[in-house]
């Protein structure tokens, strides 16, 4: 009886270790899990957004789901942020102390160049990692009938009514990869594969979309980055003009005011040109749409169309966009859903409720 009770007990503390690792080994799974989300796992369902998330799209998520961005796409956003980051480790190295220490009241120009690179630097990550808007998948499907296919009618296009002095029609098309009813302004990014509210453009230097969470956002990185460059080159133009000697004693206030000099202007011709969008309540997809051109809208000539979105002013355009609440995420990274929910379900084009079916 000892013997036995003796073996009982060493298996149960085998089982207990079993049990221990194995627990231990899906926290550490769950962990690198939250920290980054590379892949979604086609057996889960349930749980958090970021974890389902990946299997119908093109995200990868971090913390948790709290920042994103776009696998397999070119990491321009890498060189943006050396961009960002780099000029002002040289500035704090080796040109803030002696303006600082001055006293003709310089100290004023390095709070500013400090402000607004701590601005864009912000918004830059707020624009590249945040919901642009997503919508949700597999809101409107299919009747089971004809093979499980899409109607045929939702291959056309609903004309909505709009005033009589408007000439353009607003009209609404089903999005066949994420199966819904578009509302009027969105669109399907092949890039992001999802749908976004009010869709501007894939923007390639965030690896992100801009749409209608992000856009003031967007507007906010690129007149902080203006404002960052400009006190960037007063301060070092400050220093050139202070310092005795020839250009060997600041070799650095030289390259960084050749650097803000030259990378002030991409920003400021960005600027411009949304601003005129904004301005005039168009989104870029919409310009391009309606001159007829694929290439850089950039370099076109903005002109005014009749728009039911329009309020009536420039500024009043503006004042909207600033104002206007960002409004919920449709499709939250952050928040639990159950293995019942058909967005996050990626569906094959020929498409079965009982394949789907997993309650």
């Amino acid at each position: 009886m000892t013997l036995v009770s003796r073996r009982s007990t060493r298996s149960e503390s085998t089982s207990i270790t079993k049990e221990e690792h194995t627990e231990g080994a899906s926290l550490t799974k769950l962990f690198f899990r939250w920290l980054i989300t590379l892949e979604g796992d086609q057996d889960i369902n349930d749980g958090k957004g970021y974890i389902s998330l990946p299997n119908v799209s093109n995200y990868i998520f971090f913390f948790g789901g709290r920042f994103r961005t776009i696998k397999g796409a070119r990491p321009l956003w890498l060189g943006v942020l050396f961009i960002i980051i780099c000029p002002m480790v040289l500035f704090s190295i080796f040109e803030a102390h002696k303006l600082w220490h001055t006293q003709n009241g310089y100290k004023v120009l390095v709070i500013f160049f400090y402000y607004f690179w701590a601005l864009t630097l912000i918004s830059f990550i707020r624009t590249a990692t945040s919901d642009p808007g997503v919508l949700p998948r597999n809101i409107h499907l299919g009747q089971l009938q004809n093979n499980y296919q899409t109607p045929q009618e939702y291959y056309n296009l609903i004309t909505l009514p709009t005033h009589p002095s408007v000439s353009k029609d607003i009209t609404i098309k089903y999005c066949q990869s994420c199966r819904i009813w578009r509302p009027p302004r969105s669109s399907h990014c092949s890039t992001c594969n999802v749908c976004i509210m009010v869709h501007d453009h894939h923007c390639v230097w965030v690896n992100n979309c801009i749409g209608k969470r992000n856009y003031r956002f967007f507007l906010i990185f690129l007149l902080s980055a203006i404002f960052s460059s400009i006190f960037l080159l007063s301060n070092c133009a400050v220093h050139i003009a202070r310092e005795s000697g020839g250009p060997r004693n600041y070799p650095v206030a030289i390259l960084l005011t050749c650097y803000a000099g030259l990378t002030v202007w991409y920003p400021a011709i960005l600027f411009t040109y949304h601003i005129f969008m904004a301005g005039t309540q168009q989104t870029t997809r919409e310009f391009l749409k309606g001159i007829g051109s694929k290439k850089n809208p950039v370099f076109h000539r903005v002109v005014k169309e009749q728009n039911i979105f329009d309020k009536g002013s420039f500024l009043g355009n503006l004042g909207y966009l600033m104002l206007e609440p960002r409004g919920s995420s449709f499709v939250s990274a952050r928040k639990t859903h159950n293995a019942a929910d058909w967005r996050f379900m990626n569906l094959s084009p020929a498409h079965s409720f009982e394949k789907n079916q997993r309650f």
